[in-house]
């Protein structure tokens, strides 16, 4: 099995080394989950982040409820906490919305489910599904909560600090201002929901102007009706500009929202962005932004979805998303006039994949100063967007395409990061990053740095050079896992940053000592000074192996040393676990059968069967660092289950051949099973992802 063992982890590891530049790398969380929102930046170069964290409640993680608290950080230009703020009740509170003022306060908005959310001079004390509040510039007061009749998608604060929200609302009844779209939401066989925006005055004790949009009109096909399905419109995103007129941009499966006169395009489905003049007494324009629709019969699917929104000092507002439209805007000259995919949604098909797309809306909505499609030929989409004062245009977003721009290419990673010069003709930065480095935020300060984050906890402040810094940029499970920065002993870690290692890459081979190195290709990776085994080194990702010492400890730190040039350092927060099956590209598992062959679809288990598969990060007892193991010893470190359903492991222990950190898994397909069953490896009340093993049908 030796042979068949090492083969089947080796195909896993190199799924990961999809690597990913920065003035500073952090991680944000701790031992809780960290789901970040929004981040922006100030003239100082300090970063400032709002979002939920994730609290189990119950006795088994598999049962267990979720909850979410909202929090609110403040990292300096070093990237060290110099504020943490928690808002919380007895429910669900999500944060999604996050904006400054011009003396320093923080704003926060999102949706709740607490029957007792923290309030202070509320402009409503009634629960509702919406939130806002805002801190003093040190977080240590919250001036203003309020409950919002609906969930609040986006925030943004004008110069005299009154708050604009937009979301989503089927809330009949939703205050509707003179002047404004009053479209009617809810209903009983026919659901409407409505995209609503609110602005609501400095003082928190009024709302000066409220409208919500809702079309009527959809497109399911020629052959079979919609009438009974539900019509959608949401804002997204909403952005305000030195007049403080509002741009809202959201998304929507109807075709009959209330475009202006003269609007780029009067139609749709899907994105679209509205323009509310300053006064709030009327639109200035409503324009959808493609006209692409996927019919599946009795299905429509809108090809245009935006998601984030900017303004600049002319009005013009720069909206991004992804797209599968061919007829999508893009004007002559732009960087990519055509998408990358089938060129027809006149028929019956699985819907194509994505583009990222970016546009550029004259201060009327009657035009597109620019459009640009961006993208390869798999799936890709831009999640937000930022300007720097040369009037560069800066997007991230996460890509699946093998052929997506990357100039700077020291990554292959899933997420990335692009600017398009400000007339859309072409990329002056394309790169590419680990998954969860990169795709959920960014903005830009007053120096140029970029500030960008992965949904999961990293931050980075960068500079978009060509050869940016030698430093740990995160670190992910070596067996499955999206960047963060915590780390379990023994666990083996995959640690991702710019010219870390050697071109090429090294790769452990054995000495005959029984022992991972501690120094291979010219690198060393020291975690709190000590070196930890390291079993591959390339120009982007290190995979070593946690020491057992950092054991009962809250953090480490780790460094990188390459021939004699040391990175900065990266701080790791420390858990008891942090379990993870080593699985394939496709989500499988790399597993075993029990007579010796691959788990595949070709080579299913029979069920009552024994199959095995390897975790790291699971709890293990203390040994030598780096040691391969010899012998079994069953250390029982493990649960598995199918679902919520506990599976019979005869052996969790140590993994023969493979370094102390790898635990092998043996457990016995159910008799009832069929075609796949999905497995969830438990230690210490710590789940891994799920990962599939086939089964005979």
């Amino acid at each position: 099995m030796g042979p068949q063992l090492w083969k089947c982890l080796a195909a896993a590891l190199c799924s990961l080394a999809v690597s990913p530049a920065a003035e500073y790398s952090t991680y944000i969380g701790d031992s809780f989950d960290y789901h970040i929102a929004r981040i922006l930046t100030d003239t100082a170069g300090n970063t400032y982040i709002a979002g939920s964290r994730t609290f189990n409640i119950g006795s088994s993680v598999l049962s267990a409820i979720a909850l979410n608290d909202v929090f609110v950080k403040k990292l300096d230009a070093a990237g060290n906490t110099v504020l943490f703020a928690t808002l919380t009740g007895k429910g669900n509170d999500v944060a999604t919305g996050l904006a400054l003022d011009a003396a320093g306060n923080i704003y926060v908005a999102g949706s709740t489910t607490s029957p007792d959310f923290p309030l202070r001079n509320p402009l409503q004390s009634t629960p509702g599904g919406g939130f806002i509040a805002r801190f003093s510039p040190d977080a240590s007061q919250v001036l203003y909560s309020t409950y919002f009749p609906a969930p609040i998608s986006a925030l943004a604060v004008d110069a005299a600090g009154n708050m604009y929200v937009t979301g989503y609302t089927r809330t009949p009844g939703f205050p509707v201002t003179p002047g404004l779209p009053a479209g009617q939401v809810g209903g009983v066989s026919t659901i409407y929901t409505g995209a609503f925006f609110t602005k609501i005055a400095a003082a928190g004790d009024k709302i000066l102007y409220s409208g919500v949009l809702v079309g009527g009109e959809k497109d399911c096909g020629c052959c079979s009706s919609c009438f009974l399905s539900s019509r959608d419109a949401v804002g997204v995103a909403i952005a305000v500009d030195a007049a403080g007129n509002a741009y809202i941009a959201g998304n929507t499966n109807t075709l009959d929202l209330p475009a202006t006169p003269g609007a780029m395009l009067a139609s749709g489905p899907g994105a679209f962005v509205t323009k509310v003049n300053a006064a709030g007494t009327a639109l200035d324009y409503l324009t959808y932004i493609g006209p692409g629709n996927l019919v599946i019969s009795p299905y429509s699917n809108p090809a245009n979805s935006a998601s984030a929104i900017t303004v600049d000092a002319k009005g013009d507002a720069y909206l991004v998303g992804s797209t599968f439209d061919p007829k999508f805007p893009a004007t002559p000259g732009a960087y990519q006039t055509t998408f990358n995919g089938p060129g027809d949604l006149s028929f019956p098909q699985p819907t194509p994949p994505s583009d990222a797309f970016a546009i550029e809306l004259n201060p009327t909505g009657t035009a597109a100063v620019w459009a640009t499609y961006i993208g390869g030929q798999a799936q890709d989409a831009a999640n937000a967007v930022a300007l720097d004062s040369a009037g560069n245009v800066w997007i991230t977003g996460t890509t699946a395409s093998t052929d997506f721009p990357n100039q700077q290419g020291w990554s292959a990673g899933l997420d990335f990061l692009v600017a398009l010069n400000p007339t859309g003709s072409g990329l002056i930065y394309s790169g590419r990053y680990p998954s969860g480095a990169a795709s959920q935020a960014v903005a830009v300060d007053a120096a140029g740095l970029l500030h960008i984050c992965g949904p999961g906890g990293i931050v980075s402040a960068t500079a978009a050079v060509a050869r940016p810094l030698m430093r740990v940029f995160g670190v992910a499970n070596a067996a499955w896992g999206p960047l963060d920065g915590r780390i379990a002993p023994g666990e083996v870690i995959s640690l991702y940053g710019p010219h870390i290692g050697p071109v090429p890459p090294a790769l452990y081979t054995s000495d005959g000592s029984g022992l991972l190195p501690k120094s291979l290709g010219g690198v060393q990776v020291l975690v709190n000074d000590s070196p930890a085994p390291v079993f591959y080194a390339s120009d982007s990702q290190i995979n070593a192996v946690v020491p057992f010492g950092v054991a009962g400890q809250s953090s480490a730190r780790i460094r990188i040393v390459f021939n004699s040039a040391s990175s900065p350092e990266f701080v790791a927060t420390v858990v008891d676990t942090a379990p993870q099956i080593f699985q394939n590209p496709d989500g499988s598992a790399a597993a075993v059968n029990q007579d010796g062959s691959i788990n595949s679809p070709d080579h299913p288990a029979p069920r009552g069967s024994i199959v095995s598969v390897w975790a790291t990060g699971a709890l293990t007892p203390g040994g030598t660092d780096g040691q391969i193991a010899i012998a079994a010893q069953d250390f029982f470190c493990c649960q598995l289950y199918a679902g919520s359903s506990l599976l019979t492991v005869t052996y969790s222990g140590a993994a023969p051949g493979i370094v102390a950190g790898v635990v092998q898994v043996n457990f016995q397909v159910p008799a009832d099973a069929s075609g796949q069953i999905s497995v969830t490896v438990v230690a210490e009340n710590r789940a891994s992802n799920p990962v599939s093993i086939a089964v005979e049908q």
